[in-house]
């Protein structure tokens, strides 16, 4: 059975649980969507929201994954993060162990990296795609807030 992916998409400065509901998402439509998005334009507005985001969801396998920017107009970088299922201990890791949402945040400098990545989240394939953000210079990872 296919997976079925729906998106999102914040504009800078988004009150943080506002978003725009696109509907069902393919490889093809996340790359048209993401090459067409004024990324440049939006990032690095001060407006005390949040960055413009293009965000992915697979409900099936309860994974998330999304590109956001940070920087400025004349130099920025991509941040996509991936929010997964994660099973960790409590009690400073003595404690009994318990699923939580967990969000890892990477660096990509390209386009093409957050394009390859996305491929592979859209083929369902999250072992590679965990394996490839892995060499990407870390950014953040927590439990997830939402």
């Amino acid at each position: 059975m296919a997976n079925s992916f729906t998106y999102d998409i914040q504009q800078a400065g988004y009150d943080f649980d506002q978003y725009d509901l696109k509907g069902e998402a393919t490889y093809q439509i996340f790359l048209e969507e993401f090459r067409k998005f004024p990324w440049k334009e939006q990032v690095g507005r001060d407006t005390g929201g949040s960055e413009p985001t293009i965000s992915v969801k697979n409900r099936e396998i309860k994974t998330d994954y999304w590109v956001s920017v940070v920087g400025e107009p004349s130099e920025y970088a991509y941040l996509v993060g991936i929010v997964y299922p994660k099973t960790v201990k409590s009690l400073f890791g003595f404690g009994k162990e318990k699923e939580v949402r967990w969000v890892s945040i990477y660096i990509a400098e390209s386009q093409e990296v957050v394009e390859s990545t996305f491929k592979y989240y859209f083929d369902s394939n999250i072992p590679l795609l965990k394996e490839e953000l892995s060499k990407l210079p870390l950014f953040l990872e927590q439990e997830a807030r939402y």
